[in-house]
């Protein structure tokens, strides 16, 4: 949308960023159940169907179905706190500490120099095309930045 921006009108550009949410919207009720909804909420039929559909009416997918069993009841083990159990004494200084970051987020930082990026760089005697350019490259390295942090964290674990 950034790019879009540059050279449509706003007006025209609000419509133009629903698109993709509205085809989003509708192929969502296309997505079938995960293998592992249908063994938690026991349609077994269903899981042998969706797994031959996956691998091919000719697999056995006896063993790749009992993974499944075992994965969903060890869930069931070890999820059996909710989430009002996160409002707990111990809890309220990390909770309000997270909220407060959050909010601080919104109110300056990343979204504030998006926002008016074009401004700002036309102000200090750049075009706003250079100035979109420029972020979208800082953009991209901090996506990168990003994912080589959580393949550094995967490659210690």
């Amino acid at each position: 949308m950034f790019v879009v921006g540059s050279f449509v009108h706003w007006r025209t550009l609000a419509p133009l960023a629903t698109i993709p949410a509205l085809l989003q919207l509708l192929l969502l009720f296309f997505i079938p159940e995960s293998l592992q909804w249908l063994e938690k909420f026991g349609c077994e039929k269903e899981l042998e169907a969706a797994l031959l559909c996956l691998r091919g009416d000719k697999a056995d997918i006896s063993h790749e179905a009992i993974e499944i069993k075992d994965y969903v009841e060890s869930l069931k083990i070890f999820s059996s706190e909710g989430i009002l159990d996160i409002f707990q004494k111990k809890y309220v200084w990390p909770l309000l500490t997270v909220a407060g970051v959050l909010v601080l987020m919104n109110l300056g930082g990343i979204n504030a120099l998006t926002y008016y990026s074009g401004a700002i760089f036309v102000s200090a005697g750049v075009s706003s095309m250079v100035g979109l350019i420029t972020l979208a490259v800082t953009q991209i390295l901090k996506v990168r930045q990003r994912i080589q942090s959580l393949q550094a964290g995967k490659a210690k674990a």
